[in-house]
């Protein structure tokens, strides 16, 4: 809900990606499907299950990562200053949440990339 609220903001060329696991935080929250529904709308989409892929990689804190990972392509910045920056910003936390944030970043930009190849 909260990618269709900003919508306004996104250029008409611009790509919405958005996880498909809503952050329930208010009583009425719509069905999602409608929600999914209204972003099937706008021409330049990626619905991705962050939450799955985050899990899988036994971190599911990482699904902004992965969402992060799957707009890369669409951000202006070279892929490695990304990488650069996970490993600077998960320094403190060890090599292990360093690595499932990487591979985290990987997958989503994978996901996106075989998505705008399809």
């Amino acid at each position: 809900m909260e990618s269709l609220r900003y919508l306004p903001m996104l250029a008409k060329d611009g790509w919405l990606i958005t996880n498909i696991n809503p952050y329930v935080n208010i009583p009425d929250y719509p069905e999602i499907n409608k929600v999914i529904d209204e972003i099937n709308k706008i021409p330049h989409h990626i619905t991705i299950d962050a939450n799955k892929i985050a899990t899988d990689l036994g971190s599911r804190r990482s699904a902004n990562i992965v969402i992060l990972g799957a707009a890369s392509p669409y951000l202006g910045l070279e892929f490695d200053m990304l990488e650069n920056a996970i490993e600077k910003l998960f320094s403190r936390k060890g090599p292990e949440i360093i690595k499932v944030n990487l591979e985290a970043l990987k997958q989503g930009r994978t996901f996106a990339m075989n998505f705008i190849n399809n």
